[in-house]
């Protein structure tokens, strides 16, 4: 999962946006205003890996051949002309790392996201709780807003406004 600020999602197409699952809302203690936090869901775990024995040894000239198709390809995929969400619809390594994200996952944990937001932190904890491990695998996202509702015994507080503090010491400990 690649996680992105609400300022990128903004900048991407429309078709785009819609590939970003919204999972938070967080104020950083140095910060002016509210985070949006999204993800892209991709599940890397989910590719596997070709394996080609017999490899020859390439020479100087097919390693530069190689970096200028490689660049090539990039140039490609930088061009103005490039919609990146078409990857998403038509590429088959990207749509097997989709693949565990299904349509049931992502409505259950927007209703739970909403519950949350909202403070009705009982029916989010239900619903979250459904999601976090509904794929096979822990969702990072389901986890965190759980362990979060977990400081507060489930309960918002009276303060809560559907943003999360975050304090200083977490940039710290990442820095």
């Amino acid at each position: 999962q690649f996680l992105i600020t609400e300022s990128v999602v903004e900048m991407c197409t429309q078709e785009m946006a819609s590939k970003c699952r919204h999972i938070d809302r967080v104020k950083l203690q140095v910060a002016l205003k509210p985070l949006e936090l999204h993800v892209i869901d991709l599940d890397h775990l989910a590719l596997t890996v070709e394996v080609h024995p017999g490899y020859p040894l390439w020479n100087s000239r097919q390693r530069f051949r190689c970096r200028q198709h490689l660049e090539a390809e990039k140039n490609k995929k930088m061009s103005e002309q490039t919609q990146i969400v078409s990857y998403f619809d038509e590429d088959p390594d990207i749509q097997v790392m989709q693949q565990r994200f299904s349509m049931e996952f992502v409505h259950i944990f927007n209703m739970g996201f909403q519950n949350y937001s909202e403070g009705e932190w009982s029916i989010a904890r239900r619903l979250l709780s459904r999601t976090r491990n509904m794929m096979g695998r822990e969702d990072g996202p389901s986890s965190s807003l759980l362990k979060f509702m977990e400081c507060y015994n489930h309960k918002a507080p009276d303060w809560w406004q559907g943003i999360r503090p975050l304090p200083a010491s977490i940039l710290e400990a990442q820095l």
